[in-house]
C-alpha cells in the first residue's frame, strides 16, 4: 500500500540515525523537490499540480529563493547582463 506520513518519517528518522546524522524534517524533501524542479525550468502551475496544491500560493512557501537564485536570474534576464542597454 501506500506509504504514509509516520511510516516515512520513521524510515527516515531510522536512516538517519544509522548515518549519525540528524534526521531531516518530510518537508525538506518536499522542499528539496519544489526547489531542484523550478531551477530545472518547470513552470509554477506543472509544478504546484506535481506537488498536489490547488494553488500557487501553497507553492510559494516551499519556493524562498536563495540569493544565488536570483542572481542568476537577474544574469539570464536583466537588460545589462543580456546587452539590451
Amino acid at each position: 500500500g501506500r506509504l504514509k506520513y509516520w511510516g516515512l518519517r520513521s524510515m527516515v528518522a531510522r536512516r538517519a540515525q544509522a548515518a549519525g546524522v540528524p534526521a531531516p524534517g518530510i518537508h525538506a524533501f518536499r522542499r528539496q523537490f519544489a526547489i531542484s524542479m523550478l531551477r530545472a525550468g518547470t513552470d509554477l502551475i506543472t509544478l504546484s499540480r506535481l506537488m498536489g496544491h490547488t494553488s500557487i500560493v501553497v507553492l510559494q512557501r516551499y519556493l524562498k529563493q536563495l540569493t544565488d537564485d536570483l542572481q542568476d536570474a537577474h544574469r539570464k534576464a536583466g537588460p545589462v547582463d543580456r546587452g539590451g542597454y
